[in-house]
């Protein structure tokens, strides 16, 4: 792929019109270019998300596609990004709990691989357990060992075409599988529980005061202002 469709994609999402039918997934395209920084690439999905553009409704009147119920917030480096699916609002305290957080890394052959893949327990949000959280990983790289960076590619573009996490994981599980990646993970996790570790949690992330659409992490309201270690805002197990 060549910057020529990166930066034409970039340029589109600057305006208000809607984008044109692309061939294939363009985050998974985007993912193909070994020049772009993990930066650009998560403000890439980021974009690609927040854009509402305008179209002419039967009365001839434009109207601005409404907001997302969730958003997309990132904290990248040059060969990482990760995506943090959030709540369109905040909680009452300024913070913003997981939904999902998916980490990629590229290796040294430029090539985009899974860090981590976390989302709710029950991504539908229904059962009570919809706050506890499992790595999908494994079960990702086990099933889609050929191309799992495909299956965070189609992750992300459900997500930026409006879908919830449950909607976008079933679409972008194009083998059929999803079923057998929770189960692993829900083993792994009864596991981790087993051996006397604590059930697998997310820092809740506030966004960052100069970059919006970023986020840094948070471990409580005594402390909102103060940065973590990280902003990778990492998985906490056994209180670590």
């Amino acid at each position: 792929m060549q910057m020529k469709f990166v930066d034409g994609l970039v340029e589109q999402l600057k305006g208000q019109d809607p984008l044109p039918e692309m061939d294939g997934n363009p985050i998974y395209t985007l993912m193909q270019e070994k020049s772009l920084s993990g930066y650009k690439l998560a403000g890439i999905v980021r974009d690609l998300h927040e854009h509402r553009p305008v179209t002419q409704d039967r009365y001839g009147e434009d109207v601005q596609a409404p907001e997302k119920n969730i958003r997309i917030m990132t904290d990248a480096t040059p060969d990482r990004a990760t995506f943090a699916i959030v709540s369109r609002k905040p909680d009452a305290d300024g913070t913003f709990g997981m939904l999902a957080r998916i980490s990629i890394e590229r290796d040294e052959k430029g090539k985009w691989g899974i860090d981590t893949f976390h989302t709710a327990l029950d991504p539908t949000g229904i059962e009570d357990n919809a706050h506890r959280y499992v790595d999908l990983r494994n079960g990702i790289m086990k099933e889609y060992k050929s191309a799992p960076d495909q299956f965070v590619a189609n992750f992300l573009q459900g997500i930026a075409k409006g879908e919830d996490v449950w909607g976008a994981l079933s679409n972008a599980d194009y083998q059929g599988r999803i079923d057998e990646i929770f189960t692993a993970a829900r083993k792994e996790e009864q596991k981790n529980i087993d051996d006397g570790g604590k059930p697998t949690s997310l820092r809740k992330i506030v966004e960052s005061d100069y970059m919006p659409g970023q986020f840094k992490g948070y471990s409580g309201p005594e402390d909102k202002k103060v940065e973590t270690r990280s902003a990778y805002a990492p998985t906490l197990r056994n209180g670590k």
